[in-house]
Formats: C-alpha cells, sequence, structure tokens
C-alpha cells in the first residue's frame, strides 16, 4: 500500500510540473515546426475583445508588460529592457493569431514570423484568461489589467 501511495504521489508531482513548464518547453522547439495560421482564415472585421489595453503576467520571476494597441502586440521583459513586436491577426471577437515581427531578447529560441493563436476564454474585473497554442502545444495563461 505504501509502495502504492509513493506511485501516485510521484505520478501527481510530475504531472503538475509538467503542466508548469508547458510554457518554458515550448520555448525549445524547433522554430520552423510552430509556422502555422489557418490559410483560409478572414480578418474579423468587428471589435476585437481585447483593444488598445495594456496588462501584466508573471514569467519566471519576473513581471512581463504586455501591449495590445491597434494590430499591434509587444511584450516587455527584464523590467522593459527587453521586448517581442508582433502583429495581430484577429479571425474572430476572441480569437488571435500573433506573428512575431522583431524582438531583442538575448537567445530567443523563435524567428521572425513565428506564429501564434491565442483564445481568450474569459475576461472579467480587471483580469483576462486565456488559452495559447503554439507549436501543437497548448497551455492556459492569465493576465491583469494595469497602467502601463
Amino acid at each position: 500500500m505504501k509502495n502504492l501511495k509513493n506511485k501516485l504521489f510521484l505520478t501527481v508531482v510530475l504531472c503538475f510540473a509538467i503542466y508548469v513548464n508547458a510554457q518554458d518547453y515550448l520555448m525549445t522547439l524547433n522554430p520552423t515546426s510552430l509556422n502555422f495560421i489557418d490559410k483560409d482564415a478572414k480578418e474579423y472585421a468587428g471589435e476585437p475583445l481585447i483593444k488598445d489595453k495594456t496588462y501584466t503576467y508573471n514569467y519566471n520571476g519576473g513581471e512581463v508588460f504586455v501591449v495590445f494597441k491597434g494590430k499591434e502586440h509587444i511584450e516587455y521583459h527584464n523590467n522593459r529592457q527587453n521586448f517581442i513586436k508582433s502583429k495581430l491577426f484577429w479571425v474572430e471577437k476572441d480569437l488571435v493569431y500573433v506573428t512575431i515581427e522583431d524582438y531583442n531578447i538575448p537567445n530567443f529560441p523563435f524567428e521572425r514570423g513565428t506564429k501564434m493563436k491565442i483564445e481568450f476564454t474569459k475576461v472579467k474585473n480587471g483580469y483576462v484568461e486565456y488559452k495559447s497554442t503554439l507549436g501543437g502545444r497548448t497551455w492556459l495563461g492569465k493576465m491583469k489589467e494595469n497602467e502601463f
């Protein structure tokens, strides 16, 4: 019985570690395998769910500032010393394709042109919850609305 409890505990810890580190794992994938977008996607003509707002989220113990302005998306890392600039292509009110255009993060594992799919699942009380997909992997995240 004790052996079964140890195996169960180890399995739970391992699953939790994999879940928590999903985004870190994605950073190590081959950039050429990450490019995807629905070739037949039409640009959403209405008002997107997220427009002209700023947010923050925590990553690797630091705060990341995120700016959505028009069709541009910028993330500032390392106390705003580094950035990732992307263009937005809204497919639905709550679904956007993000394409990396420029960055100055050292050893950044992705290339310009790499695409990520973000689906915003909940916007409430100054928080935005989302589901991101990159390279066949999906993870959940949460950002807090913030003044920049």
